[in-house]
């Protein structure tokens, strides 16, 4: 049985050039929309440090990206607008049910040389990057996930769509078949939300 097909967002991750020179900048910096309203797409940071500097990192070592939404339609109402806490914000990892073809120092990944050709052909159909887009309490948490395109001119950047969460057996039918999952966990930043497992969103080019 297929999964039902869920209207779907926008989800688009930049590299922040600003961090090069700043210590202080958020490391990603993107928009991001609902699936009820694709078109109205708001601002985000998401920043890889701690106020004291120190790096993001989970219990189990992994690090992981997190920052506010703004919400504001108007200069305005920014101006004017009074944050709460909890409220509107964007929790982003690494997909760690995926076997990438490069180790983050840009080396090649022994795991991902050892699969076979149509196994690694369903490695690369997972999203890069996965997370949530916590908003309010009388809104549910979205689900995030983004593919690595092709370096803009601004340099490296990522795309995706954001939907509401699936229960785990839908999660598991829209898995690509014979795929399997890497054993890292997952950081405990939000709550844990399995990844929709396409690239059937949006490809925004900058």
């Amino acid at each position: 049985m297929n999964p039902p097909e869920q209207p779907r967002g926008n989800f688009v991750m930049n590299l922040n050039f600003k961090r090069s020179t700043n210590a202080k900048a958020p490391a990603i910096t993107g928009r991001v929309s609902t699936p009820e309203d694709p078109t109205v797409e708001y601002s985000f940071e998401a920043f890889d440090k701690k106020k004291n500097g120190e790096p993001l990192i989970d219990s189990s070592g992994n690090p992981y990206w997190i920052g506010p939404v703004d919400m504001n339609r108007s200069l305005r109402g920014a101006l004017h607008a009074k944050p709460e806490d909890g409220t509107h914000f964007v929790v982003i990892r690494e997909n760690g049910f995926r076997i990438f073809k490069e180790l983050p120092d840009g080396s090649l990944n022994p795991e991902y040389a050892n699969l076979h050709p149509d196994q690694q052909a369903l490695e690369n159909a997972k999203p890069c990057f996965w997370g949530n887009w916590t908003r309010t309490a009388a809104d549910p948490v979205l689900d995030l996930a983004a593919f690595d395109r092709e370096p803009g001119r601004y340099g490296p950047w990522a795309s995706g769509s954001t939907q509401h969460h699936q229960a785990k057996d839908i999660v598991k039918e829209a898995l690509p078949k014979g795929g399997r999952r890497s054993r890292s966990s997952q950081p405990e930043a939000a709550a844990h939300h399995e990844p929709f497992m396409d690239e059937t969103g949006p490809d925004h080019t900058i």
